[in-house]
Order: structure tokens, then C-alpha cells, then sequence
């Protein structure tokens, strides 16, 4: 699995692909984004708090089954937030919940193209419809070191190989969110002898 910087790197780019769609302010926005992206991540919690960070992590959180839930509750739960507020935002359910299902989704993605050392190797990506692990072929990236107690979890993610797989995330997906970033920037211009709204 990338590291949470992969993942908010991840969720960076689809924010600029799709600004405002949650929140007005851009800052609170991203920060959606980012929380989403990373959000499959959260089943290490019931582990920790077990002793055994490891223990749910991979399992059915982290498949096609637990995306569709998390679309359809999230964007469910800013349709009754902007009922009161404005009617025109009603159409944009299956724009949020569409989006939500990509940044969660695209978060299994690169943990099926990342190398998995401890079995069972990859994740669910098709539960409900088959319980089956997967993983890519050919992972592209590294592998991350942690300890399998709560003790020293979060300590024992800091270290050399790590911060190896920490650059190529940055390096690649962090890429893919620049180029992204500048494409949205890229100026648009008008066709000759045409003005704002296309009138002569």
C-alpha cells in the first residue's frame, strides 16, 4: 500500500479535476478529497485498538462493495446538508457520489499496483461478487515496512525503505497531480472576433 501522502497526492488530482463540487472553499475542498482518498486506510483502527494494527486492514473495507457504500451514504449525507440551502444543488448527487466512489476506488488501485509481502497478498478489489485477493502482476510500487503491534506502529513506518517508497509516490503521483494542476490553469482562449458569451 502507498503511504498516506500517495493517497492525499492521489486525491489532489482528482480535487483538480472537480473543484468546488463538495465544498466553496477551495482550501476545505481539498481537504475533502484528501480524507476520502485516504479513508480505506481506516480500517487499520480496529486493529490498533486490538494491539494488532494489521488485523482488518485489506479486508472488505478496501473493495468495490465498501466504494458503492461509501458513495452512495456520502454523497446522500451533503444532499440532506444542502437541502435547505439550495435547491439547485439537489442534481449534484451522482456527481458526489460518482467522485467519492473514484477517490475511494482509486485508493485500491494503487494498493493493487503495490508489492504486498504479507499474506494474503493484495485485497479484495471485487467483494461483494468474489471474495478472491488480488494483486497485480507487475506491483509498480514499493512496499511499505510497519510493525504488526500497536506499541510501535506508528514509529516503525519512519525508516529508509520507507522513505524510498515515499519518493516514488511523490515523484509519480505527485506528477500526475502537477500535470493536472496545469492543464486546469492552462488559459482558455476565445474564438476571433467573438466576445465573452459568443456575440459578435
Amino acid at each position: 500500500m502507498p503511504l498516506p501522502v500517495g493517497h492525499a497526492l492521489a486525491g489532489i488530482a482528482w480535487q483538480r479535476i472537480r473543484p468546488g463540487l463538495f465544498f466553496d472553499h477551495s482550501w476545505l475542498d481539498a481537504l475533502f478529497f484528501i480524507f476520502v482518498a485516504n479513508l480505506p486506510d481506516a480500517d487499520f483502527l480496529p486493529g490498533l485498538i486490538l494491539g494488532r494494527p494489521n488485523l482488518y486492514h485489506h479486508g472488505v473495507f478496501h473493495s468495490l462493495g465498501a466504494a458503492l457504500a461509501v458513495a452512495a451514504v456520502g454523497a446522500g449525507l451533503f444532499q440532506l446538508q444542502r437541502r435547505r440551502v439550495s435547491a439547485r444543488r439537489h442534481g449534484r448527487f451522482w456527481a458526489q457520489a460518482a467522485m467519492i466512489f473514484m477517490l475511494f476506488y482509486s485508493h485500491l488501485l494503487l494498493d493493487f499496483f503495490t508489492y504486498d509481502l504479507v499474506a494474503p497478498y493484495g485485497l479484495p478489489l471485487w467483494w461483494p461478487f468474489s471474495g478472491r485477493y488480488v494483486i497485480a502482476s507487475q506491483p509498480f510500487f514499493i512496499n511499505i515496512t510497519r510493525s504488526s503491534v500497536s506499541a510501535d506502529f506508528f514509529s516503525s513506518i519512519f525508516n529508509r525503505h520507507n522513505l524510498g517508497a515515499a519518493l516514488r509516490e511523490v515523484m509519480v503521483i505527485g506528477g500526475c497531480a502537477l500535470a493536472v494542476a496545469l492543464f486546469r490553469c492552462r488559459p482558455t482562449r476565445g474564438l476571433p472576433g467573438k466576445g465573452r458569451n459568443g456575440a459578435n
